[in-house]
């Protein structure tokens, strides 16, 4: 079982309910309820395996930033990656992915985790994720 340690590790006490209640009011009660009690019922091996292939995944796309723009064919491939990923712990549509964008670079906490990535990735992946999510047919 995940708690909620696992889940805000290194978020203060202040942010994390900022978070919460960001995520609420982006996503509806009912859908951060639905992600919380899928995530809470992971152990402690599917976390870490979710977490590890998050972090690969971030860390590919931070890796193709220098060399290629956000709606290439090869961040896109990723972005979609990152979309079905993400869709394991909550259906995600075109609203909510863009919703999600828009979190990734609007929450201080996610700016900050992002930049120990690559500089600037928050802002990148936003708009990778939005040109994705405008930008096919299904989702």
């Amino acid at each position: 079982m995940v708690s909620d340690k696992d889940l805000f590790d290194g978020m203060s006490e202040n942010n994390k309910n900022r978070y919460k209640k960001d995520t609420i009011n982006r996503y509806g009660k009912r859908s951060f309820k639905k992600a919380d009690k899928k995530l809470k019922k992971m152990s402690p091996a599917e976390w870490e395996n979710y977490q590890s292939n998050l972090n690969n995944l971030i860390q590919d796309i931070a890796n193709s930033m220098d060399k290629n723009e956000y709606n290439s064919k090869k961040v896109q491939k990723l972005i979609f990656k990152h979309f079905k990923l993400v869709g394991t712990l909550n259906p995600t549509n075109k609203e909510s992915y863009i919703e999600l964008a828009n979190l990734y670079c609007e929450h201080e906490d996610f700016i900050v985790f992002f930049d120990n990535y690559h500089k600037g990735l928050a802002q990148f992946m936003s708009k990778a994720m939005i040109y994705f999510a405008n930008n096919n047919s299904r989702n």
